[in-house]
């Protein structure tokens, strides 16, 4: 990955203990920079209305956020960017003191700009439970993964990461045929390079034989993913698969992304970390429970 360290922290469920990662992580982190693909930070879930721990930011550190939840008497802006609908302009300040920030509205093209252009030593990035994908767009991205429950709902969103996790890239020069391009991409045994259609929805009535491998840019169904037995897959982004196929053979991964760390609460469902180290096999991936982060 060009750039700065990206860390995506996804949790399975609401109230997993996502924010309080969060926290932990900010305390150390000079330098850095948080910001969300969803909201975070407010006094009260906007979904539920219970209240959430607050996000609390330094005057060493970055936040990237929509415009409508900086208050200007608290932060230094240095740099704006695109327009998001809901939270205004995202916008890159700095804390002039110490406080609690809401951080919202995030884009991955942005997050990549940060990476790219600016000066910090790491971006945290808060991601929402219903944009898991959001976690794919960027080569290298690592994802601390906060594991609420054994609820399917829970170890479907576990197994996905832990799939995407183990994707290899593509050969070079495969990858630097098809990393920028859009949409469904065959690329012939005499290596021509042939557009199939703009997405996997539109697929229509398709010879494989032909082809050697398949790029797919955007979400990627399960039919497609089943013709990894007869050429190679390539993914622009892991974590756009519909579902989890039974093996990760033959199939991989412009966008490299690694599950780094994942957390538990133990005094949620005492057997989750049996169950989870179950899954991760001979993995030397830590599991570690939230309360015992201070």
């Amino acid at each position: 990955m060009e750039g700065k360290e990206i860390v995506y922290i996804v949790g399975t469920k609401k109230g997993a203990g996502k924010t309080t990662v969060l926290n932990r992580m900010l305390r150390d982190c000079e330098g850095c920079c948080i910001t969300s693909v969803g909201m975070d930070g407010e006094e009260k879930d906007s979904l539920t209305g219970e209240p959430k721990p607050r996000v609390r930011v330094n005057t060493a550190q970055f936040v990237l956020t929509g415009e409508r939840f900086l208050d200007l008497s608290k932060f230094e802006i240095l740099e704006v960017f695109s327009y998001n609908p809901i939270a205004g302009y995202e916008t890159l300040a700095r804390p002039v003191i110490e406080t609690d920030v809401i951080v919202a509205g995030a884009s991955g093209s942005t997050i990549k700009q940060l990476s790219q252009n600016f000066h910090l030593t790491r971006i945290i990035v808060d991601g929402a439970l219903d944009r898991l994908v959001h976690a794919g767009v960027v080569d290298g991205a690592k994802i601390f993964l906060v594991v609420h429950s054994e609820s399917a709902d829970s170890l479907r969103i576990f197994r996905k990461v832990l799939f995407a996790s183990k994707l290899a890239k593509p050969p070079n020069e495969v990858e630097i045929i098809v990393k920028d391009l859009k949409g469904v991409w065959g690329i012939t045994k005499s290596g021509q390079l042939v557009k199939i259609s703009d997405s996997c929805l539109t697929l229509g009535e398709t010879n494989y034989d032909e082809f050697e491998w398949l790029y797919v840019s955007g979400i990627v169904t399960a039919s497609v993913l089943r013709l990894k037995n007869r050429l190679s897959l390539c993914l622009n982004n892991p974590l756009a698969v519909a579902e989890v196929p039974d093996s990760f053979d033959n199939i991989y991964t412009v966008n490299k992304v690694a599950l780094e760390k994942v957390f538990i609460n133990s005094s949620s469902q005492r057997g989750l970390s049996t169950t989870l180290r179950r899954l991760l096999k001979d993995s030397s991936i830590e599991i570690e429970d939230v309360l015992t982060l201070d």
